[in-house]
């Protein structure tokens, strides 16, 4: 490394923490004139330009640390990070396969890399890391509480349990892992945790995360037990405390929707690009806990499926494409770029990704519920895509949206009264939808699956244009990793006694019940 660039890299990195990011810029750009694969500095001027507004040229600093080939543990990792925010799945896997990570890195490091890994279905690199991280630091808790979440998502719920209670006894204070051991399974009035989930309470840092994850999991038990009264009040107490900590506006939220529609006519999503694809990507879409990792478990059992999971591949292409980073897959922002945009070039970017989420099938699903929101970009940009709608009793996906706790998803899910604005606002798009994209999309009914489940997949094997499969309707079946809140529902096979989890509640969902009184909010099939 040149000695003068690692000087313009110290200044950099003493500008970023004074705040003066333009100054920053600078030393970093001073630094890569004196060496351009100077991998520090192109990590800082990536983490720099993002934050000033630039995405591509974040972008693009990011690829040239990754060209570059670093090999030490620290700048591996950095590298990682950056990769993972930019949604380069095939990039992220070779940077954290370096021998020199897992040899080197501390078990945090590792942990929070197998996380990375899990968060884009790389599951089996993710088990491996985290192993590694365990043999090296067998009293790391944060190691335990990972590798229970990915024997949670491949189904081994007993090995999930013990690496839970281990993290805990490790670490007292990692209340996740009493939140995820919660959902394992149905509990007992001679087997649960909510003893121990009382006492964990009064040790934690009230209003902070760590009583949400212990108001959530001590709801999930309690309603176990059938004690609905005390499940309320910890679910109310864990909503309030979680959308104290989150951002959301309403007002923002209904004028992004209508903006969609209003831009989204039927010229704009059929005049696009026509870049081939390769592969069939098939759009999952809709409200979150309306039954869509069903469906794709269902698709994912026919054999020239793969199943991507929740991906933001589409997402990362329209920020590219407006050079504009968004937090969740769009914000007002992006939608006023988005009528410039060259959608032939974002058809063309998503080809490029749909290579490694295909992994050389001929379709794969892509099963992020809020693509709902992107379905005029995506039409407009892959001709090819198809969209399955899933919808629910709209009382029970709004019920199990207010009592599932999400990380960065779903801000509305909170208050009942958001909610139900939220999802009124999503009905009317996705009517918008079955408007202007004719024969596109195919409404998937939830009741209708679970009760006659080789009849509705036969009919979505036909709209996607495969042959039907009978291992599609074998759910339970073994082999492949469920990383969602439906993890042991779905691992249980298909069910038709999942419905009206709300009944025992309806005491206190009055504006709930209410506001989903609205015709708008009645399921089309």
């Amino acid at each position: 490394m040149s000695g003068q660039a690692d000087r313009h890299w110290q200044e950099g990195e003493r500008a970023v923490a004074s705040g003066n990011l333009a100054m920053a810029r600078r030393a970093y750009a001073a630094a890569l004139a004196e060496a351009p694969r100077h991998v520090p500095s192109l990590l800082g001027m990536s983490q720099v330009a993002g934050r000033l507004g630039s995405h591509r040229e974040a972008l693009a600093a990011t690829m040239a640390a990754f060209h570059a080939s670093p090999q030490a543990a620290p700048l591996l990792f950095g590298l990682a990070r950056r990769l993972r925010h930019f949604n380069e799945y095939e990039a992220l896997c070779e940077c954290l396969a370096h021998p020199r990570f897992a040899a080197d890195a501390p078990a945090q490091a590792m942990a929070e890399a197998a996380v990375m890994l899990s968060s884009i279905g790389a599951n089996s690199q993710a088990r491996a890391l985290v192993e590694k991280a365990i043999q090296k630091a067998p009293g790391h808790a944060a190691s335990h509480y990972v590798r229970g979440n990915l024997r949670a998502f491949a189904g081994e719920f007993e090995l999930a349990d013990e690496d839970y209670a281990r993290g805990l006894t490790l670490d007292p204070r990692l209340f996740q892992c009493s939140w995820m051991r919660a959902g394992l399974r149905t509990q007992t009035a001679t087997s649960n945790h909510v003893d121990l989930l009382r006492r964990q309470l009064r040790s934690a840092t009230p209003g902070g995360m760590g009583e949400v994850y212990l108001q959530y999991a001590l709801h999930k038990e309690l309603h176990d037990l059938g004690d609905y009264a005390e499940a309320w009040i910890a679910l109310e107490k864990g909503n309030a405390i979680k959308r104290s900590l989150v951002k959301f506006d309403a007002g923002e939220s209904e004028r992004l929707l209508a903006g969609l529609a209003e831009l989204c006519d039927r010229t704009f999503c059929t005049s696009g690009g026509q870049a081939s694809q390769g592969a069939t990507p098939i759009f999952i879409v809709g409200m979150y806990r309306s039954g869509t990792t069903l469906l794709e478990r269902i698709l994912a059992g026919h054999d020239e499926v793969a199943d991507a999971g929740e991906t933001y591949a589409f997402a990362e292409q329209m920020r590219r494409a407006t050079d504009h980073a968004t937090s969740g897959p769009l914000d007002g922002e992006l939608l006023r770029r988005a009528r410039e945009c060259d959608y032939a070039a974002v058809g063309r970017g998503y080809a490029d990704a749909s290579r490694w989420l295909s992994r050389g099938k001929g379709w794969f699903t892509e099963k992020l519920p809020a693509n709902f929101l992107l379905m005029g970009f995506i039409a407009k940009a892959v001709p090819s895509a198809r969209f399955l709608h899933m919808q629910r009793d709209p009382m029970d996906t709004c019920f199990s949206n207010l009592r599932t706790l999400f990380s960065d998803a779903a801000a509305y899910s909170y208050r009942q009264d958001e909610l139900v604005g939220y999802y009124k606002g999503y009905r009317r798009l996705m009517d918008h939808w079955r408007d202007v994209l004719p024969g596109r999309m195919l409404d998937v009914d939830y009741r209708k699956l679970v009760l006659e489940p080789e009849v509705q997949a036969r009919r979505i094997a036909d709209f996607c244009g495969l042959d039907y499969r009978p291992a599609m309707v074998e759910v339970q079946r073994e082999g492949g990793d469920v990383a969602t809140a439906s993890v042991a529902q779905v691992r249980g096979g298909i069910s038709t006694q999942r419905r009206e989890a709300w009944r025992p509640y309806e005491a206190w969902l009055g504006p709930m019940i209410e506001g989903l009184r609205d015709p708008c909010c009645q399921t089309s099939n």
